[in-house]
């Protein structure tokens, strides 16, 4: 059970299955499974994930908040409570919190501090939070229950605030960046917006001023607005390590879209553009076997049958690191997602965005 508490901090802290299997080196399997049979204790989801990245669902953040109320020593008689193990002689004090759904918590004390979908990291400028829970797509990494974070940087200094828009799943390749910029620039606030955008996302955020640079992922150049290419992202196919074609070379399209095949769920930004790029490079795959987001549901479909699945960025690194998961030698080699930073038009010569931009591009 302690393992299962120290998985789900360093998920809340990381926002990654990858960053917290290094950090507790654990194989990403044991991760997925660890939060699995601790959502089957609790008898609630507590993270979504979404394109490799994990965010706590309404229910994983009512379980943070009282966390967060309690001492140490509460933490540890929480976890005997759950797995029956409470020392008689040391009352059980705090499921209160837990107990009441619809009770929901008056603040929220940890970094990234949401309103309205943008999250301004430590060191941005910050927002009080909202009674209303934000999305589950909206959550962002926080730190660990049991730390206390410095308190961040008042933004009255701030003179331009610079709004950023980002898929959760790209941001992490510039956070050290973008933090370096925003301490070596006090006269600049910055206001995150971790969202699952594509280029039409992207481009109804500019027209309504909602962003001011983007960083999203297409299978080109982009067309509504002035782009530039930044790094790209290579699908891969995996199978179980027991595959008949695990073993394989070089397997052709024919081969491979005989397969049965488990995808992400329907409305997953994800599995358009991967499906989309497979498609362009001469392999279509058959319908879908199980469709769902849930990472670890396609991690057993795989290894339990002969299914493949499709996947790019971090989550196709988390899966390359699974125990009894092998990936496809396609001999034609395959498709690459783009990713593609864009300044709002209207903003293409303001100094300050350009400045930003250039800084998140090296």
């Amino acid at each position: 059970m302690v393992r299962q508490f120290d998985v789900f901090a360093q998920l809340v802290a990381t926002g990654s299955i990858t960053a917290c299997s290094e950090a507790l080196t654990l194989p990403a399997a044991d991760v997925i499974d660890t939060m699995s049979r601790l959502e089957d204790l609790l008898g609630h989801q507590i993270f979504a994930i979404e394109g490799g990245t994990v965010a706590l669902t309404p229910p994983g953040q009512k379980i943070l908040a009282a966390l967060n109320e309690m001492a140490l020593d509460d933490h540890v008689l929480w976890t005997g409570e759950l797995t029956g193990e409470v020392r008689p002689d040391i009352p059980f004090k705090q499921t209160e919190p837990l107990e009441t759904e619809e009770r929901e918590p008056e603040t929220v004390a940890f970094e990234p501090v949401i309103n309205d979908g943008v999250v301004r990291p430590k060191h941005f400028r910050p927002l009080h939070a909202t009674e209303d829970a934000p999305s589950p797509a909206a959550v962002a990494p926080a730190p660990t229950p049991d730390l206390q974070p410095e308190a961040p940087r008042a933004g009255s200094d701030a003179v331009q605030i610079i709004t950023l828009a980002s898929h959760p799943a790209i941001f992490s390749h510039f956070q050290e960046a973008l933090l370096a910029f925003e301490d070596a620039s006090p006269d600049i606030g910055i206001e995150l917006m971790l969202e699952s955008i594509d280029e039409d996302q992207a481009a109804r955020l500019f027209l309504e001023g909602k962003a001011d640079i983007a960083y999203y992922y297409a299978l080109a150049e982009t067309h509504h607005f002035p782009s530039r290419y930044a790094w790209s992202e290579r699908i891969s196919l995996f199978v179980g390590a027991d595959h008949p074609l695990a073993r394989e070379e070089a397997l052709g399209a024919r081969e491979i879209s005989t397969l049965p095949c488990v995808a992400l769920g329907k409305n997953n930004l994800a599995r358009a553009l991967t499906e989309s790029a497979l498609e362009a490079s001469g392999l279509v795959m058959p319908p879908p076997e199980l469709e769902t987001d849930d990472l670890y549901r396609i991690m057993n479909m795989l290894k339990n049958t002969d299914a493949c699945f499709a996947a790019f960025g971090p989550m196709a690194r988390d899966f390359g690191k699974m125990g009894g998961i092998a990936r496809l030698a396609y001999a034609s080699g395959l498709p690459q997602i783009q990713v593609r930073q864009a300044i709002r038009p209207a903003l293409a010569e303001d100094p300050a965005i350009m400045a930003l931009a250039e800084f998140l591009f090296r």
